[in-house]
């Protein structure tokens, strides 16, 4: 019985693989074939490589529209703003899992709530803000908008990570005189690093495959990854190798980042686990 239910396991574990990386996998093959091939039926479901290969949709996505500034820009904004996020996050979710006081709970409350409000919500009054203030197609407002709406959500989820930090250790260094901020910017934070660094790479995701901020607050200067994608469609023609290969390109930031940094991930994802309360 065992061993059926292992089985069962790795089946279902490696059906779920397939349908996590095939679409990746189509646009991947679809970004190297000719355009006349990419409508042909039936669909070419493996490479034809090397007689039907180029990389001209590559050339022409980089040389036509401004992909790399996009993604330059979009790397910039949503690595400033998640570490604005967790700045602004850290310490309200360190005094809310280990100060104690009478709103504590409550105030926990009142931050899951918070998670229970849409984004869309905020788009209207917050454009015209923005437009008032000059701040429309800007680096420094993208920044604000997801440095700022990921506060609650990390505050959240940062609860569990510090509430597993032993109270002991915190206690000593409260003898030697160390502040509640310089205990957990000088202690918490370098032991519990791990945790921090998978919080930082679950809201740069998050925050980059974000559609709604990027395509409502930016116009040219400012504009990021996704919104360039999506102007690659003509009037008349989807150019589906462009529209690959320009998809190929968005995505590399979040593949290089994860699986760069994928130890960190899960041991900061497991140490998050061990939960004391």
């Amino acid at each position: 019985m065992p061993r059926a239910i292992d089985v069962v396991k790795a089946f279902l574990t490696a059906l779920l693989l397939v349908i996590v990386l095939f679409p990746l996998y189509w646009t991947l093959n679809y970004s190297f074939l000719p355009e006349k091939d990419t409508v042909t039926y039936p669909p070419n479901f493996y490479p034809r490589w090397p007689d039907h290969f180029t990389i001209d949709h590559y050339i022409e996505v980089v040389t036509k529209y401004p992909m790399l500034r996009a993604i330059f820009n979009s790397v910039v904004i949503i690595v400033a703003a998640s570490i604005v996020t967790l700045m602004l996050s850290l310490p309200p979710a360190y005094v809310l899992s280990k100060l104690d006081f009478k709103l504590r709970d409550s105030i926990y409350y009142f931050i899951m709530a918070l998670l229970a409000i849409p984004w869309v919500s905020y788009v209207i009054p917050i454009y015209r803000i923005a437009r008032s203030l000059g701040l429309i197609d800007t680096h420094i407002l993208l920044i604000m908008l997801y440095g700022f709406s990921g506060i609650p959500q990390f505050t959240w989820l940062a609860v569990p990570f510090l509430r597993s930090f032993p109270d002991d250790l915190i206690d000593v260094s409260r003898t030697f005189g160390l502040s509640e901020i310089k205990i957990l910017f000088l202690i918490v934070i370098p032991i519990m690093r791990n945790a921090f660094i998978a919080l930082f790479i679950l809201r740069f995701v998050w925050a980059y495959s974000d559609l709604l901020y990027q395509l409502v607050f930016t116009v040219e200067q400012a504009k990021t990854a996704i919104p360039t994608v999506l102007e690659i469609p003509g009037r008349f023609v989807m150019p589906y190798g462009n529209m690959a290969s320009g998809g190929i390109l968005v995505v590399l930031p979040l593949l290089i980042l994860t699986i760069s940094a994928h130890k960190y991930l899960v041991s900061g994802i497991t140490e998050g686990m061990r939960i004391t309360y």
